[in-house]
């Protein structure tokens, strides 16, 4: 258990797929995609406390003992071999050939993500909510859905104890102490 604050801050991440394609259209590709990040999740020890998967982008809370970079790589890494992986092995030839990258001389010949993505770490509960909800409406907004809670690739529903058998991707959002308000 943990409270978020200076000395355990929350990370905000948002990752913008490269070119904004609309890698994560189809369920398939979001359901990798989570998968990839619990599996991040899991190997590297990285709590993940609210995310929502949009068609182009990818919003999430963690925590972690790492520094923020560190995170983001961990999380962009995994996922970005997982896609280009799952791309591979089913014939998507045409959607490879969109992610072409420069090889920078890292081997990789494919770019999932956009370099620089948008991150700060959050000490306060205040700005942790405020985010959690804007990550939560996010599908909303962009009118995918009428209720955050219709949303499969969303923590909403297990944030409202309404997670189902089938979540995607689990968050540990129940390990925040929160102080008395």
């Amino acid at each position: 258990m943990f409270y978020i604050s200076r000395e355990t801050p929350a990370y905000y991440f948002t990752a913008v797929t490269h070119h904004r394609l609309p890698i994560f259209r189809k369920g398939e590709m979001k359901d990798v995609l989570c998968g990839a990040y619990q599996e991040a999740c899991n190997r590297h020890g990285i709590l993940m406390l609210a995310y929502v998967v949009m068609p182009d982008h990818t919003h999430l809370l963690t925590r972690s003992e790492q520094a923020m970079p560190d995170v983001l790589r961990l999380l962009n890494g995994v996922a970005a071999r997982r896609i280009i992986q799952y791309l591979q092995e089913n014939g998507f030839q045409n959607s490879l050939f969109k992610l072409r990258g420069e090889d920078k001389g890292r081997n990789h010949r494919h770019s999932v993500w956009q370099h620089h993505s948008d991150s700060f770490e959050i000490f306060g509960e205040e700005t942790f909510r405020q985010k959690v909800e804007y990550i939560h409406q996010n599908p909303v907004r962009a009118g995918f859905a009428e209720d955050p809670f219709e949303d499969r690739f969303s923590s909403a529903r297990l944030w409202a104890e309404r997670g189902q058998s089938d979540e995607p991707l689990i968050t540990q959002h129940r390990q925040i102490k929160w102080s008395a308000a």
